[in-house]
């Protein structure tokens, strides 16, 4: 069975996710002696006019990128919800 690969255009780009943009700084190949292959993907999210440090997530293709996004972008809500836009500020820049 072959591994779909991730189709991106050139770094840098920017995507919207529900109601953030992510973008996307570099995109890393890696291929493990299994053969199984990953993109490590860095990236920040900018989210209510707060723009993220530099994170990275490692995905096999584009869905798995989005989904991963969805789940970064559901915990910084869970953030903002229970603490407030202080804590999500805190939590996004430093």
């Amino acid at each position: 069975m072959e591994m779909e690969t991730i189709s991106i255009p050139i770094p840098p780009f920017s995507i919207k996710v529900d109601d953030a943009v992510a973008t996307v700084w570099e995109v890393i190949p890696i291929t493990f002696p299994t053969g199984e292959k990953y993109y490590h993907v860095t990236l920040t999210i900018t989210y209510k006019g707060i723009k993220s440090k530099k994170f990275f997530l490692d995905v096999r293709n584009n869905k798995e990128l989005i989904n991963k996004l969805k789940i970064e972008l559901t915990k910084l809500k869970f953030i903002e919800y229970a603490y407030g836009g202080e804590a999500l500020r805190a939590v996004m820049t430093t």
